[in-house]
């Protein structure tokens, strides 16, 4: 007996701690379980929050948008970039078709094909702002590169002429790039505009600086250099590499060759037989 108590009286505090242990784990799943659902629910508040907020915000910007873009606005909610020689006021008077419109009926791409074809310019860029309602304009005007002039109409016009050849009216020239300008073309003409373009970008290759660029009513071209006075190139510049050459050459020999005497004409016309127009200065014998 004796036995089988002091084995019982062992047993009894092994039990006991087993039942702690299971009165632990079930208040530690109820307390989980309850966190676990104040999270939850504290979550949903944040989330219910956001919603109402963005939505709230949302429905906001989309009436303040529909009120700007329905608003008419006109020139003076024009913004403009990029300007040197054109002036605002040409913009203005261009742009009069388009003006006063809401933002959504003006189109940022049709006023760019517009600006291009009324407008001496290389490009632009045209973009809508709601916040405040404007256009912006930004511009890329053309780099004049010669002084030019053309007839129309029996009468004669002063313009400047870019490096891709195309005419700008002196209107939209800054003063200061006119007077920065030292090359000119005479009788400018759209029909030569390959051959200008051609002679232009290789100026540079003229050991005899190169002053003017000349068409006839025939529309032979013949150029005008520190040098020479005039030199025939004829119709057409398919051979214009070589006959710059040959003209380099000539600068370098005829004051050897040539005495007492000016060149008046260099006819280059085929650069294998060039043909010299001279004339006797005050100093040569007669």
């Amino acid at each position: 007996m004796d036995g089988q108590t002091y084995v019982q009286s062992k047993m009894r505090p092994l039990k006991s701690k087993k039942r702690k242990n299971r009165n632990s784990f079930k208040n530690n799943r109820k307390s989980t379980i309850k966190d676990l659902f104040i999270f939850q629910k504290k979550n949903f508040l944040i989330e219910l929050w956001q919603l109402l907020f963005f939505s709230s915000t949302s429905i906001f910007l989309i009436i303040t948008f529909l009120n700007q873009a329905w608003e008419p606005i006109g020139f003076e909610q024009t913004r403009i970039t990029g300007l040197s020689g054109i002036t605002k006021n040409d913009i203005k008077k261009t742009t009069s078709i388009f003006y006063p419109k809401n933002l959504l009926e003006l189109n940022p791409k049709e006023i760019e094909s517009y600006l291009i074809r009324k407008l001496p310019i290389k490009g632009v860029s045209v973009s809508r702002k709601i916040f405040p309602p404007e256009i912006h304009l930004n511009f890329l005007e053309r780099e004049p590169i010669a002084l030019a002039s053309r007839v129309l109409s029996n009468t004669t016009e002063q313009g400047m002429i870019d490096i891709e050849g195309s005419w700008i009216p002196l209107q939209f020239v800054n003063q200061s790039k006119k007077n920065q300008i030292k090359l000119s073309i005479e009788n400018w003409n759209p029909n030569k505009k390959k051959e200008i373009i051609l002679i232009i970008k290789n100026r540079f290759k003229f050991q005899s600086p190169l002053q003017k660029i000349e068409i006839n009513p025939l529309e032979e071209i013949s150029l005008k250099t520190e040098h020479f006075d005039s030199v025939l190139l004829g119709s057409g510049t398919d051979r214009l590499i070589e006959q710059i050459d040959k003209l380099n050459q000539l600068q370098k020999s005829l004051p050897n060759l040539l005495i007492n005497t000016k060149v008046k004409i260099v006819d280059l016309k085929d650069p294998r037989k060039p043909e010299l127009k001279i004339e006797k200065t005050l100093g040569s014998r007669r």
